[in-house]
């Protein structure tokens, strides 16, 4: 990943999904543990979902951890504290994030 960046108080290293002059309803990005470790972590108040695409760990979503490898897709709802660790390196994974629906407008 030729433009990738450090990213998550430096744990991962992160690139842009879709090329800069598309436009999506959603936001996107690679994330990437190069070697054994952990995404810091963190939450926010999106709903967001990663595609594992290459390596093997675990992710914590909410306190409850499971093991992914390659074709494994998570869910992760708005405001659940979540984390990736990298079991087997390289872990390359992309994370999909959108606002939550608002629930009143049907």
């Amino acid at each position: 990943m030729d433009n990738a960046k450090r990213a998550h108080g430096d744990t991962i290293w992160a690139a842009p999904f879709l090329p800069p002059d598309m436009t999506a309803p959603f936001k996107s990005a690679w994330g990437y543990l190069e070697e054994p470790g952990q995404l810091e972590p963190h939450s926010h108040p999106a709903d967001e979902i990663y595609c594992i695409f290459r390596g093997r760990g675990r992710v914590v979503v909410g306190g409850e951890e499971a093991q992914v490898e390659n074709g494994d897709v998570v869910s992760i709802p708005a405001g659940a504290e979540h984390s990736i660790i990298c079991d087997q390196a390289p872990l390359l994974w992309a994370a999909v994030w959108w606002d939550p629906l608002d629930k009143d407008k049907g």
